[in-house]
């Protein structure tokens, strides 16, 4: 089923270097090929698998969404929620993939645009979410929503978080924002320290448009993308965002169980 795999590790780690050639060694034993190279990964590969974590799964998936390429996690620490497969059970797993043995679900991000008078000045892509939120100050910063072109309020709050289901457990579950299965199509809007008590967290349908317009009375604010790559605003841009058009494809062992991820992650208890 896949012929060329493309391994990516976590930068300047020499834990992940030695477990990918590791993983090298054993594909090629079963007469896979392997690459490396982002172009080579691209255009030949069949399977991407992450030697490191939720971080280097996150970058791979904004990376390589558009080539419909499946990817499999291995964590080199404790379990994520993305990269579930612990090293120690790496090449079992992977046999077992490379036998067909495996549960495969789709997850979606989001597409961002950063405006300003018409004009697009950035754009960017997100699995977990896309967060404008305040500066190194305590001031905070003053946006309104719309949604499908309809105004829905106006806020003072340190920032808003939009988030896909799939990074509803990350930043928006600290900030009180609900868990969403990645099977719902939905895009979550949850509010970071709000002035005004009465905004909750908000579910909208998945195909909605959310525009976040920073307002002229402020000091600016800055937008960020998985954590991993921000980008300073100043009033009078907007925020547009919507979902990509193209899915990632995650393949987890065959018995991958989503709320036992849950229940690991977030200490729930165990009992029947």
């Amino acid at each position: 089923m896949f012929n060329t795999i493309g391994i990516i590790t976590k930068p300047h780690d020499p834990i992940s270097d030695g477990k990918a050639r590791e993983l090298c060694a054993f594909l090629e034993e079963q007469g896979v090929g392997v690459v490396f190279e982002s172009e080579q990964i691209a255009e030949q590969a069949d399977l991407i698998i992450i030697v490191g974590g939720d971080g280097s799964l996150l970058n791979a998936a904004r990376s390589f969404v558009d080539n419909n390429i499946p990817i499999l996690g291995i964590n080199l620490g404790h379990l994520g929620f993305l990269a579930d497969v612990s090293v120690d059970n790496m090449l079992t797993v992977v046999t077992e993939v490379l036998n067909g043995e495996f549960t495969k679900e789709e997850r979606c991000l989001l597409s961002c645009q950063v405006e300003q008078d018409g004009k697009i000045l950035n754009h960017y892509l997100a699995l977990n979410d896309v967060v404008v939120h305040r500066k190194e100050t305590l001031k905070m910063i003053e946006f309104d929503v719309f949604i499908d072109d309809k105004f829905v309020n106006n806020q003072r709050a340190d920032g808003l978080i939009v988030t896909t289901p799939t990074g509803s457990t990350a930043y928006a579950l600290s900030s009180g924002g609900p868990i969403m299965h990645p099977g719902v199509n939905a895009i979550g809007l949850v509010s970071i320290c709000p002035h005004t008590m009465s905004h909750r967290p908000l579910l909208v349908p998945g195909d909605s448009e959310v525009v976040i317009r920073v307002k002229e009375s402020d000091e600016g604010a800055t937008v960020s993308f998985d954590g991993q790559t921000s980008f300073p605003m100043i009033a009078g841009q907007d925020i547009r965002v919507r979902q990509h058009g193209s899915f990632i494809h995650l393949l987890h062992p065959k018995n991958y169980d989503y709320f036992d991820i849950i229940r690991s992650k977030l200490h729930w208890s165990t009992k029947l």
